[in-house]
């Protein structure tokens, strides 16, 4: 039982690596526009994709 545990812990904190490492890369953006139009719901017209490094990491262009 306790082996199952560690298991888990280690899939999650491996989870957490590759989302972590996909923030970094740019792999994950999120396009607004089709996600509300998947939801059925209404959007803008001039809505941009929206970048989660600016929001979790920052404006790296600042510096």
């Amino acid at each position: 039982m306790k082996a199952w545990s560690v298991l888990r812990l280690l899939l999650l904190g491996l989870m957490l690596v590759g989302l972590a490492t996909g923030l970094h890369r740019k792999w994950l953006v999120v396009d607004w526009v089709k996600l509300t139009d998947d939801l059925g719901l209404a959007a803008p017209d001039d809505a941009e994709p929206f970048d989660f490094n600016r929001l979790i990491i920052g404006d790296q262009d600042r510096d």
